[in-house]
């Protein structure tokens, strides 16, 4: 597929502008009153970002001047980081996705993270954010032994324990929700480590076309299942009220989708705590084939993000978004 490079902008030079590892000072002093609001954000592929920012049809220049803009916004790319970036704070850019290393996406793939963080910009050009993200492809939340109930041909199915399961009657977490824990807790120790003061906002959740593509009853029992979810990180963050922006499974061919897409809405119908953030009508054409959001789509679905954000803070009273 051709990819539409953009050239004489500056935004190959601004990808690399903030070096990994640099936790940006300038806008975050320790005084009380510059208290920063952190976003978690969690998922799988369209999470991740599948897609390239050259691909992008819009007013470029202006994208190069929004990107130039949330530099000094803080982000912690987890553990499944591109290498070098992993485990430590640095400037929000593009291009620091663990698939960063193939060629398709190589320098410039994104997830949500900075068309929330633009979009937040917009909205409060003074407001202070960090973003803790850890996410990963293909994952679900289900554990392998549920595999036996939902899909008895595939009895005996391992996934390792690299799921998002929480624990649960005796049954240990799955690897994804650990290493999501772990990350979060570094993280906020590194801003206690720098004396930047801050509070947690909202859970960015971007996952479910895994339970949406593989039976009826995962995708049926999935507000089940991300309730499940949703509380045990309320509980593991001390934060019984804590916003859950959910991400709408895209509209790509998932065998179960509609039914997946109706679980994640009463989810949010249910808990006024939840936003459910819509994405079926966002373009999927880029280097990410069409299960993934393309460079259009994933900068606005981070925006719907970023509205989603502001209203759970109690600027609206409108949803879904």
């Amino acid at each position: 597929m051709m990819i539409r490079l953009i050239s004489g902008l500056g935004i190959l030079s601004l990808l690399a502008a903030v070096p990994c590892g640099a936790m940006p000072s300038p806008a975050y002093g320790t005084a009380p009153s510059e208290k920063i609001t952190v976003y978690i954000l969690a998922g799988q592929s369209n999470a991740v970002g599948y897609n390239h920012i050259h691909e992008y049809h819009g007013d470029t220049a202006d994208l190069s001047r929004q990107l130039k803009g949330i530099s000094d916004i803080l982000f912690w790319p987890g553990t499944n980081a591109l290498s070098g970036a992993a485990r430590q704070w640095t400037g929000l850019r593009p291009g620091l996705s663990a698939i960063a290393a193939e060629e398709s996406y190589r320098s410039g793939c994104f997830g949500p993270e900075i068309g929330f963080a633009i979009k937040l910009r917009e909205l409060d050009p003074d407001g202070k954010i960090a973003i803790i993200k850890y996410a990963e492809g293909a994952t679900g939340i289900a554990r392998s032994s549920d595999y036996n109930d939902y899909i008895p041909a595939l009895k005996g199915f391992d996934d390792k324990g690299n799921n998002w399961a929480p624990p649960e009657k005796g049954k240990p977490a799955g690897k994804l929700y650990t290493g999501l824990l772990e990350n979060i807790r570094l993280a906020l120790a590194g801003l206690d480590g720098k004396k930047i003061p801050y509070r947690i906002g909202g859970f960015i959740w971007m996952q479910g076309e895994h339970e949406a593509g593989i039976s009826p009853t995962m995708a049926g029992e999935y507000g089940t299942i991300l309730s499940g979810f949703i509380r045990s990180v309320r509980k593991d963050l001390s934060n019984n009220d804590l916003p859950f922006l959910i991400g709408e499974i895209n509209s790509h061919t998932w065998a179960f989708g509609d039914l997946a897409r109706a679980r994640q809405a009463a989810v949010c119908f249910e808990d006024p705590h939840n936003f459910l953030v819509k994405s079926a009508d966002l373009p999927r054409k880029g280097v990410g084939n069409l299960a993934h959001f393309d460079a259009d789509g994933m900068l606005e679905l981070g925006k719907r993000f970023g509205s989603a954000a502001w209203q759970a803070a109690g600027i609206t009273n409108d949803k879904p978004f």
